[in-house]
């Protein structure tokens, strides 16, 4: 919001001092979080907008005074990812896919942003109305530039460069005020239009209460939000581990939490996973780590589970909720934890991440777990 500040202020005066705080904070957005790129980018929109009597020769030497500043304050750090960074890949290995789209980026940013389908829709409207009523089309257009065209770049980006990571709206949280801007410059239109027409009525005041009370509702929900429980998880498997067991995970996206928080770090920037190729041409992965002087092996691979069990070894089997759900429909396996992910925000809020950990003892065949619905 302060560089955007500092950006018009620029805009409307020409002068060079407000664009030193705008390239500083920059700089300080790019070296907390890599996500601020698409800001850094595609807030140059701005020099389009109309906020003074500057020429287009000002502007561009004060374009090129922002950037290059901008770029002298993050070069070291730029210098060092050139340095250090050899080949190494852009997603964790491990990293499940997810399919991305245009709309789905988009739906999950006004999920978030506008919670509940009446706060959404009037946005929407309220976005659509915008250069139809406004008086400078001109720099309402710019201003909707702002908020569609980041979501636009990040796709093609995904797509180019074979990115399938998911991504939320929190990737595009510094957007946020650009499209506070919009609404209020929206409603502030639509007024003074009724006002010419003696038909006045307070339509930014219903807004705004609509606005409250759609983000009171959904506040609770954001207090609970909170990432995947490996520590939990964890914690219930070191007191319950006994030597011998064995650790299944069922999708291969846990193992990189579960041995973070048993003490085993990457000797790189990813877990490396090794595998193997098994006698029916399945790949079984497989990570070995210590734990109080005992080794303990996590395994996955896409058959599961006799062969793990058929030495007389407990299986723990860690599991998302379909998995879960899978488990308890087929086999009468026990619940042993449950560890609460069901206010998580991965391509928008809430999505249930919960964690299920079953035990299969072909010693104890009639063990009792937790009995509780997997819904």
């Amino acid at each position: 919001m302060a560089s955007l500040y500092f950006f018009v202020k620029h805009l409307e005066t020409t002068k060079k001092k407000p664009l030193f705080f705008v390239a500083v904070i920059f700089a300080v957005l790019f070296h907390m979080s890599y996500s601020s790129i698409l800001f850094i980018v595609f807030s140059q929109i701005l020099w389009f907008y109309r906020a003074g009597e500057g020429d287009k020769k000002s502007r561009l030497s004060s374009f090129m005074f922002l950037n290059g500043l901008t770029l002298l304050f993050c070069f070291p750090w730029l210098l060092f990812l050139l340095l250090n960074l050899k080949g190494q890949p852009m997603m964790p290995p491990l990293q499940a896919k997810v399919d991305i789209s245009f709309l789905s980026l988009l739906y999950g940013i006004c999920h978030d942003w506008t919670p509940h389908h009446p706060l959404m829709v009037a946005s929407a409207i309220l976005l659509l109305l915008f250069p139809y009523l406004s008086e400078d089309r001109r720099n309402a257009l710019v201003l909707l530039s702002i908020l569609i065209l980041p979501v636009g770049g990040l796709y093609l980006f995904c797509k180019v460069f074979d990115v399938a990571h998911f991504v939320s709206s929190r990737y595009f949280i510094n957007f946020l005020p650009p499209l506070f801007i919009s609404l209020s410059m929206s409603l502030r239109t639509i007024e003074l239009r009724l006002k010419e027409r003696r038909k006045p009525f307070r339509v930014a005041l219903l807004f705004v209460v609509l606005f409250l009370a759609s983000n009171f509702l959904i506040l609770p929900l954001y207090y609970q939000s909170e990432k995947e429980d490996f520590r939990g998880l964890v914690n219930y498997l070191k007191v319950n581990l006994r030597e011998g067991d064995k650790i299944f995970d069922m999708s291969m996206d846990y193992m990189p939490g579960i041995l973070h928080y048993f003490g085993m770090l990457p000797d790189v920037r990813h877990y490396v996973i090794p595998f193997w190729k098994l006698s029916d041409g399945e790949i079984e992965y497989r990570r070995p780590f210590v734990y109080q002087g005992k080794v303990f092996v996590i395994y996955h691979s896409r058959n599961c589970c006799a062969q793990y069990v058929a030495d007389g070894s407990r299986l723990w089997m860690v599991a998302g909720k379909t998995a879960a759900k899978m488990i308890k429909k087929n086999s009468a396996l026990p619940l042993k934890g449950f560890f609460d992910g069901s206010f998580l925000n991965f391509s928008k809020f809430p999505e249930d991440a919960s964690i299920y950990l079953f035990l299969w003892d072909p010693s104890s065949p009639g063990e009792k777990g937790i009995d509780m619905p997997i819904e």
